[in-house]
């Protein structure tokens, strides 16, 4: 006797799919321990958030992080390109790729745009501080950061004191996943 078995397991994790698909010959019952794929379900529940969108208090400045720029994939993008969006009074600016700096630091990372490239006047940089955030079972979390504008001097001759001008700027960060487009 032939009997046919189509099962199909899916957890809620993005990472884990068990599909049993298949054909059998007289078999009384089919034992499957799914006990290592539960192990591996539960290690997987905590999730990186692949979008960060950042409000100041007064609603005035919203920062969006994608850690993995959304589609379509660009050219000029190198791997694992990261894409951010600055919008503020002043307009919206959306940077990608290489005109994001990002290093680890104790702080967690710290990403850094640069918003006015005037060398003139005196660069203005944008660094926000992303915290590690973890999702349990997929649900956003809310989290307490900040981003810092440097501005540079400029072009002065015989400059004196700080180089370096700073505005911290206190977020209220969202982390999340959510469909991107490929």
């Amino acid at each position: 006797m032939r009997t046919k078995i189509s099962r199909l397991l899916i957890t809620t994790t993005s990472t884990l799919l068990i599909a049993i698909v298949g054909a059998v010959n007289s078999v009384e019952a089919i034992a499957v321990d799914l006990k290592p794929a539960q192990k591996l379900a539960d290690a997987t529940q905590f999730n990186q958030a692949n979008q960060y969108t950042f409000t100041d208090s007064i609603r005035t400045t919203q920062i969006i992080f994608f850690p993995q720029a959304p589609g379509p994939v660009r050219v000029d993008d190198p791997p694992g390109a990261s894409q951010l969006i600055y919008r503020s009074p002043s307009g919206e600016l959306t940077f990608r790729g290489n005109a994001i700096r990002k290093q680890k630091s104790a702080l967690g990372l710290l990403i850094t745009v640069t918003l006015e490239p005037n060398f003139d006047q005196g660069q203005l940089e944008l660094t926000l501080v992303l915290p590690p955030v973890n999702l349990q079972n997929g649900q956003k979390q809310s989290f307490d950061t900040l981003a810092i504008k440097a501005r540079g001097l400029g072009r002065v001759i015989n400059p004196s004191g700080a180089e370096l001008t700073y505005f911290v700027l206190p977020l209220k960060g969202v982390a999340e996943n959510v469909a991107l487009p490929l």
